[in-house]
């Protein structure tokens, strides 16, 4: 199966309720406001070509040719987030959700938990918290600091933040493709993650 893992960025910071906003930096309304948010850069792991790739608004078009000869669209969070993003910015190419896998409403299945979102069963399986308990490995970042770094011209920092994702949730689907099981980061029982069809 032709298989790309994605993971976007936003150019706009998102408030925060226990911290002033910044002098200079650009802000959306929060963090379902997807029209405002901006995407600063979008990273790909391409299963066809066996690599990395990096997308920003200079080569957004490139994501888009990437895409039309893929078959299924990985990512962590992806469908409500990613996807919504990717959807409310122009001249972006939003996967049809049809053909998309979310790691994170698998995780929430296979532990026996909806697929929706639910604030009090469903929080603690972030991508910190799976690839730590599981792999031994952190992120490097924080997305709410993304688009500060951003905007105050670090782009290295948040493009490598953004391929170390894509790299962690790349481990986390070679093992639901492999049937390995991953460690709930809850309670340190073993999931097994649905194979895509």
């Amino acid at each position: 199966m032709k298989t790309i893992i994605y993971d976007c960025e936003i150019l706009k910071a998102v408030p925060s309720q226990f911290s002033y906003c910044e002098k200079g930096i650009k802000y959306c309304s929060g963090w379902k406001d997807h029209a405002r948010m901006g995407i600063s850069v979008m990273a790909v792991y391409d299963y066809t070509e066996d690599r990395y790739r990096v997308f920003c608004e200079d080569n957004k078009d490139e994501f888009a040719t990437l895409c039309a000869s893929r078959d299924l669209f990985v990512g962590f969070n992806s469908i409500p987030f990613d996807n919504a993003l990717l959807a409310a910015t122009p001249g972006w190419f939003c996967p049809p959700e049809e053909k998309c896998y979310d790691l994170l409403r698998e995780t929430w299945i296979a532990a026996g938990l909806e697929p929706a979102y639910a604030k009090k069963t469903h929080g603690g399986f972030g991508l910190a918290a799976m690839s730590e308990t599981s792999f031994g490995k952190s992120k490097t970042g924080n997305g709410a600091l993304a688009p500060v770094e951003w905007q105050r011209g670090k782009v290295g920092n948040v493009v490598d933040y953004c391929l170390n994702d894509v790299w962690l949730t790349k481990r986390l689907f070679d093992a639901a493709l492999a049937g390995t099981p991953i460690i709930n980061p809850k309670d340190q029982s073993t999931l097994t993650l649905r194979k895509p069809e």
